[in-house]
């Protein structure tokens, strides 16, 4: 089981990570512009935790922002042999656990 988390938590770091930069507008470049800019842009995310809201600007809707389903739906309900499909019902609602996990793979 706790091989399984370990794999869990990996592999949805590595599904999150192009999801977030994508979302969020991280730019990829070497350029020490761009990786200050991304740097400041991840801060600003974090200061209230401001990622978690689907209209950051407002802080409304905690817990509603898209990326937060989009990584779920790419974690568990991609495919029809994802655990998400598979054990629905374990999906039904998402556990908060399930939550906190995608969001911690987000910062």
């Amino acid at each position: 089981l706790l091989k399984r988390a370990s794999h869990v938590r990996g592999e949805l770091k590595m599904k999150m990570r192009p999801l977030t930069a994508s979302f969020h507008g991280f730019r990829s470049s070497n350029s020490m512009e761009v990786i200050r800019s991304n740097r400041d842009l991840a801060e600003r995310l974090k200061i209230g935790s401001i990622f978690v809201f689907k209209d950051p600007s407002s802080k409304s809707g905690i817990y509603k922002t898209e990326l937060l389903q989009q990584g779920i739906n790419g974690m568990w309900f991609l495919n029809r042999s994802d655990e998400g499909v598979i054990y629905h019902k374990y999906f039904d609602p998402i556990p908060i656990k399930t939550i906190a996990l995608v969001l911690t793979a987000v910062s």
